[in-house]
């Protein structure tokens, strides 16, 4: 399903190209033709008999049909000029916004229009001996007055036809939104298509980096250390909470986004594990708002940024450390929404954000900014800075939901400068 949308999509706009290239031109020799032949031919039925009534009709449909397709071709070439324009002024943004600047748009689209059509049928010969059928081309002004308003024909004329064809062009609005319905409809199946991907990757990612061989051996070493002491109650707390890990792994095969208490405890879960093992080296701080604990959030969207804080800020020190989780309410871009932070007390980054993220491999900083600008678009920020204990600290700011209206920055509580 989500392979052949590119190419419905392509094919579509394959086709309106060669439309719009080919059938002008074909036009515009029918068009040659029916004006080069037609004076010669109109004369000649006028001076033969009743006999060849056959050709006179052949011949009116055949100027009709030139007639009539000039005049959709012309709405037809017209298109890409209203779906430009709708996107420029992003109709879709809100109901009265959208038809205010559909009904504007029609306005210079109809004249256009009318100016075209009328220039083109005003320089053939077929058009001023009324060959054309009269809904295509323009009357004869001198001799036909039907409504007795003298100079003012043309003009009268002329607004009529920019009134039928500004309600034509509502026909071509209709078709403009549909085709960007068409388009967002794939779209959004080949972004659900790629969520599916990215959340299986984090998956996968995650648990290869918490069941790979160093990780493990260093879980069971902790738990032998525990049972040979006689703690057997941490080394049973330390097997349930592995289990429970990978479990949790497993859980969320069709998960993009959970609730941020259920990601704080996946986080819990971890860092209990490495206090085990790291004892007085590691101390941990966890500072959630109870305001933000609903919140949805990516699946697997800070355990992996944890096991980075562990990995780099504590593991290879001697000293003591600290690991930092923190959520806060905050405005991200106008919009409520929720600050996270994981910072620890290590050496911090050794070069700039964007060098660290280029060089970044794995679940770590490079996968969750991809997944981040998957899910939320420029709605979010993601930042690498220093921590207050000199470290690294990764900050993600996302909006509470996807459609949350602007608020006022005032009315969302400030983090607290210690995480700053």
């Amino acid at each position: 399903m989500a392979a052949s949308a590119p190419s419905e999509l392509s094919t579509l706009r394959r086709f309106a190209r060669r439309y719009l290239q080919y059938g002008t031109a074909v036009l515009l020799v029918g068009l040659i033709i029916v004006e080069g032949i037609g004076p010669t031919l109109v004369e000649w039925f006028r001076a033969t008999p009743g006999e060849l009534l056959g050709g006179r009709l052949l011949f009116a449909f055949c100027v009709f049909a030139v007639g009539l397709w000039t005049r959709l071709h012309l709405w037809a070439l017209l298109l890409p000029v209203v779906l430009l324009l709708f996107r420029w002024a992003d109709v879709r943004a809100g109901l009265k916004r959208g038809v205010g600047w559909i009904l504007l748009i029609g306005v210079p689209i109809a004249a256009l229009h009318v100016a075209v059509e009328r220039g083109i049928f005003a320089l053939t010969p077929l058009t001023r001996q009324g060959i054309y059928p009269s809904f295509t081309t323009s009357f004869d002004f001198q001799t036909v007055d039907p409504y007795a308003i003298g100079g003012w024909r043309l003009a009268v004329f002329l607004v009529r036809r920019f009134i039928a064809d500004y309600f034509t062009y509502f026909i071509v609005a209709a078709l403009c939104f549909a085709y960007e319905h068409f388009l967002r409809s794939q779209e959004q199946e080949a972004h659900a298509q790629a969520l599916q991907s990215e959340l299986a990757q984090a998956q996968l990612q995650a648990l290869r980096m918490q069941v790979n061989p160093h990780f493990l051996f260093n879980t069971l070493n902790a738990i032998t250390v525990l049972v040979r002491g006689g703690e057997t109650s941490k080394a049973g707390r330390t097997l349930r909470l592995l289990s429970d890990m990978l479990r949790a792994t497993f859980k969320g095969a069709d998960v993009q986004m959970v609730p941020l208490r259920e990601e704080i405890d996946l986080v819990e879960r971890y860092l209990e594990i490495e206090e085990i093992r790291f004892g007085d080296r590691l101390r941990v701080d966890i500072d959630v708002d109870p305001d933000t604990s609903e919140v949805a959030v990516p699946y697997l969207l800070l355990q992996p940024l944890v096991e980075n804080a562990v990995r780099h800020g504590i593991a290879p020190h001697a000293e003591a450390g600290v690991v930092r989780v923190a959520a806060y309410p905050v405005t991200v871009r106008g919009r409520k929404g929720v600050e996270l932070t994981v910072a620890d007390s290590g050496p911090g980054f050794p070069k700039d954000g964007d060098e660290v993220l280029e060089m970044s491999e794995g679940v770590g900083l490079s996968n969750t900014k991809q997944r981040l600008d998957t899910l939320y678009g420029d709605t979010h920020t993601f930042e690498l800075g220093t921590a207050a204990e000199g470290g690294a600290r990764v900050t993600i700011r996302v909006p509470a939901t996807p459609d949350e209206a602007p608020v006022d920055p005032q009315d969302v509580p400030a983090v607290p400068a210690s995480l700053s």
